[in-house]
């Protein structure tokens, strides 16, 4: 139990509280006893020149504090207890708005983004009466942030690496129920800022199998490149070695553990293998063809006869020697069971969009033949058809239909939603019809190798891509089949070796760079305040594992609108539903379409849960469906079709049922 002492300095540390809060003119919530209110004032002297120190010595105590905390004690009862409550509202009201105020301060000085405030405002709603005092005064204290010395970085010329550990992200990240480890190895170049060369050059990994989560191996930091790949790996390839000759041990069961495949656009797959880039002539890395320099450019003419294709053997022996720089061979040769042929991946990502798909646009606006240009008019409706678009894309993409104009600046994601979906739609009438029956060879040759259920049409597709190699010779000229539209040649092959295309893309390795940059606050010493930042992350969010094994639906916004079929009143309804990332959502237009088992083309109108639990849908079918184009095979075989009249009567249509979502 507290002493009497300790209670006299509490309730005076009250007083001294409420005298500075009402210090000022204010107005103040009357007291219902006026009388208790002026004794209490007129009992407490804190100008009084008699000061106590409570720490110097026990015995002495200023009498005038102790007639005031006696004056009180015998007014309690007076006051009554209603009025004790009333001014700790008070107190407590003011300093919330003072804390209110220095929030919003803080959120305005600092340019804090809105997301961080709603993110911290939230947090603070989850805890009452937080004891601030607790709290470090430094965010390094809280965080955990390690203090780094300089012995950790190897110097790699002519920069610096940090290794983070194969291992490490393996046991981080990889979910118990895994039997095996099956890797995908990234590496590629990040430019940091834009007035220096400052820039990291990551080693990436993710596990099959885990949401594609992405993790660091290695990073390093340079104004140029790392000199040599063999020493830039060397930490790579020791723990490599180790893990897919030995295994790993998760949970006291030894695992063994395979890279996949690595993920490399052109430079950067030449800097691994240590190979010709794009631009030489022995560029390609699945066959032998020799290019041509025509026009100022290296060219790869179309051949009926094709040229035999490289393999692992030819390339430890060093059988070509034109194709091979440096005089040596990569250390990634030293990794048991990889065969340095098959597993690095051509990338649709570069070689179809940014590199094939982007050429065809930039070919139909200026730099092609006469006879395949856009006249300025044509361009500005090809424009104006993609913005009138803009309100019809669903959710799901992240990036909305620009300017052709603007085609220079398109990301990959635009360039995929225009090859894939928009593409057909916008460019009929516009382009010339050979070109047009042209850019639809390709649109259909890449829904089939990015589709996991139309292996079947795999030698199709591959007859698609070899005609449509032919023909773009036909009709862009000699001197346009680069090193990229060759590519597509051998593009089948990566779906034979690991299955659809976006499977073996850069689009997850790609997305999670801008989360490297952002994590460099300053241009002084990058390397290591990412090193500071991962090891918050891992000290904060011990294990992330997230599998993507299994069917997770979502309902989210409850609501009582209807429509429904019957009236029973005990099933809960729903606007939104989220099935493995895909959102159907009744109250937008681009994100309420689906497609069901049966074929049946759906408006969803609202989402239930019934008393079983069951998830059903609510909708109306189109009675009128045909096929959207039937060259150079029939939009039906991919679920594209042209619908019209919407019946009348509801429909209902139980979840599982659901194929896919249209728009």
């Amino acid at each position: 139990m507290s002493s009497n002492r300790s209670k006299r300095r509490k309730i005076k540390k009250e007083l001294d509280l409420i005298s500075n809060i009402y210090s000022k003119n204010e107005p103040v919530i009357s007291i219902e006893t006026d009388s208790c209110e002026n004794e209490i004032t007129e009992s407490i002297d804190y100008h009084s020149p008699k000061t106590t120190n409570l720490n110097s010595d026990p015995q002495i105590v200023d009498s005038s504090y102790e007639n005031t905390v006696t004056h009180i004690q015998e007014n309690l009862n007076v006051i009554g207890k209603q009025q004790i409550p009333l001014l700790s509202v008070i107190v407590e009201n003011k300093l919330n708005n003072n804390f209110e105020k220095d929030l919003a301060v803080w959120a305005v000085d600092c340019n804090v983004p809105q997301s961080t405030v709603n993110s911290s405002l939230h947090l603070m709603k989850m805890y009452d009466n937080i004891n601030t005092k607790t709290l470090p005064r430094d965010c390094r204290t809280l965080l955990a942030t390690p203090r780094l010395s300089g012995t950790k970085l190897r110097y790699i010329a002519p920069g610096e690496y940090y290794h983070f550990g194969l291992t490490a992200g393996i046991q981080r990240f990889a979910s118990p129920e895994f039997s095996d480890i099956h890797l995908f190895i990234s590496v590629d170049g990040l430019p940091l800022t834009k007035n220096t060369n400052s820039q990291f050059w990551p080693i990436l990994a993710y596990i099959v199998g885990t949401s594609k989560i992405v993790f660091p191996v290695g990073i390093y930091h340079g104004f140029t490149k790392p000199k040599d790949s063999d020493e830039f790996l060397s930490d790579f390839i020791v723990e490599a070695k180790d893990l897919l000759s030995n295994g790993i041990i998760i949970n006291g069961v030894n695992r063994k553990v395979f890279i996949k495949g690595f993920v490399c656009d052109s430079p950067a797959k030449s800097f691994l293998l240590k190979t010709k880039g794009h631009s030489g002539f022995s560029s390609c890395n699945r066959c032998t063809v020799e290019g041509e320099y025509f026009q100022n450019r290296v060219c790869f003419p179309y051949s009926r006869n094709k040229c035999p294709k490289r393999t692992h053997e030819s390339y430890a022996q060093m059988m070509y020697e034109d194709y091979h720089i440096g005089g040596s061979i990569s250390r990634l040769i030293e990794l048991p069971g990889l065969n340095l042929v098959q597993s690095f991946s051509l990338d649709y990502m570069h070689l179809v969009l940014i590199g094939v798909t982007r050429k065809l646009v930039l070919l139909w606006l200026h730099k092609g033949p006469l006879h395949v240009r856009l006249p300025s008019r044509s361009a500005h409706k090809l424009t104006a058809s993609l913005l009138s678009l803009k309100k019809y894309i669903p959710s799901d993409f992240s990036r909305k239909p620009r300017e052709i104009q603007d085609i220079g600046r398109w990301k990959a994601t635009e360039l995929r939603l225009f090859l894939l979906y928009i593409g057909p739609i916008v460019l009929e009438g516009v382009i010339n019809k050979d070109c047009y029956d042209h850019f639809m060879i390709l649109h259909v040759a890449m829904i089939i190798l990015l589709s996991p259920t139309r292996q079947c049409y795999l030698d199709y597709a591959e007859q698609l891509l070899d005609y449509f190699v032919e023909k773009f010779e036909n009709l862009y000229g000699y001197q346009h089949v680069s090193h990229n539209v060759h590519g597509l040649l051998h593009l089948c092959d990566d779906y034979q070796h690991f299955g659809p295309l976006d499977n073996c893309s850069a689009f997850v390795f790609e997305n999670y760079m801008k989360n490297l940059k952002s994590k460099v606050r300053k241009n002084e010493k990058p390397l290591e305040q990412l090193i500071n930042r991962y090891s918050e992350i891992y000290i904060q969010h011990p294990h992330n594992i997230l599998s993507d094994t299994n069917t997770c639906v979502v309902l989210s916004k409850p609501h009582r609108n209807g429509p429904l079929i019957g009236s029973n009143n005990t099933i809960i309804q729903y606007k939104k539903c989220t099935i493995n990332n895909i959102n159907i959502n009744i109250n937008t237009s681009q994100d309420n379409y689906i497609l069901i088992e049966s074929g049946d083309v759906v408006k969803c109108l609202n989402v239930v849960k019934n008393e079983d639990s069951s998830i059903s849908l609510i909708g109306k079918l189109f009675k009128k469906k045909q096929q959207f184009y039937n060259n150079p095979v029939d939009s039906s075989l991919f679920d594209i079709y042209f619908v019209d009249q919407l019946s009348e009567e509801l429909n209902e249509w139980n979840i599982n049922n659901v194929k896919k979502k249209l728009w």
